[in-house]
């Protein structure tokens, strides 16, 4: 089954006000993770728009972007409100890229720092799967960055 990646306006428990967050099928990671598996549900917000750190707003965009055909990486999703940052709590996808498809694989809690070569990753159970056609996917991360304008290098 292909999945449809797309950007949806969210209001975490513990977030001021919306703000822009993936969604999986028409659903906020926020939402569709716990949907999933309730050990999902950490009250996180977005990673991809307002952290702290222009470093990890970098680190997070160029992993996101990882999708050379057989690049396998781990994406941070969704972060700590009280910290935005990658230190504290951090839910990752696995992320694998194929020709024609872009596939989160596995999703879980980061047990190390992102940094680190073979990060420790506590997976959780029960979460399918997802697959985004590539043109669908990188679409949406584009139109995600021009929404909240979010320079890149490449740019």
């Amino acid at each position: 089954m292909i999945n449809l990646l797309s950007i949806a306006s969210h209001k975490s428990k513990y977030s001021s006000g919306f703000y822009p967050t993936f969604a999986i099928d028409g659903v906020p990671l926020e939402v569709w993770l716990p949907r999933q598996n309730p050990a999902a549900e950490f009250h996180l917000v977005a990673a991809h728009s307002g952290l702290y750190s222009d470093e990890d707003n970098l680190l997070i965009w160029d992993r996101i972007y990882s999708t050379a055909p057989g690049w396998k990486t781990l994406v941070p999703l969704l972060v700590c409100s009280d910290d935005l940052d990658l230190t504290c709590t951090v839910i990752v996808a696995e992320q694998c890229a194929h020709e024609h498809q872009v596939q989160w694989g596995r999703f879980g809690l980061l047990k190390d720092s992102i940094a680190l070569e073979n990060t420790d990753v506590d997976w959780f159970d029960a979460i399918p799967s997802v697959i985004f056609e590539r043109s669908n996917y990188h679409s949406v991360l584009d139109e995600f960055r021009k929404q909240d304008n979010i320079k890149m290098d490449w740019d």
